[in-house]
């Protein structure tokens, strides 16, 4: 992926783009992909709420539902088990999730 960005980079500045017309196709590009990401974190909040909702946890041999999110997510653990409370409180919040956790995304989610 990484590698067919930069070419993309490079076949827009040897087609003559400017620096601004690059600019604005890359930040299109970007908005798109953190639009894709947004409706991701909110699926993974969906399926988390799923898997404790019916306590399908204890088939997997994680400790936790934090552990196993984190485990199967590659997240860190402290953001794991944000991403549990939120899940625990999805009824409260169901427009959270479906418009990408408040169209600022789950940052927390992120990994780090």
């Amino acid at each position: 992926m990484m590698m067919a960005l930069c070419r993309r980079s490079q076949l827009l500045f040897a087609a003559g783009v400017s620096p601004e017309g690059r600019l604005e196709l890359l930040f299109d590009e970007v908005a798109e992909l953190v639009g894709q990401r947004n409706a991701i974190d909110g699926r993974l909040v969906e399926i988390v709420a799923e898997l404790d909702r019916d306590e399908l946890c204890g088939a997997t041999g994680a400790r936790s539902i934090a552990a196993l999110v984190a485990w199967k997510t590659g997240i860190a653990p402290r953001n794991a088990e944000t991403m549990v409370a939120v899940a625990r409180r999805l009824e409260q919040f169901p427009r959270c999730v479906r418009r990408g956790c408040v169209r600022g995304g789950c940052r927390w989610i992120r990994s780090g």
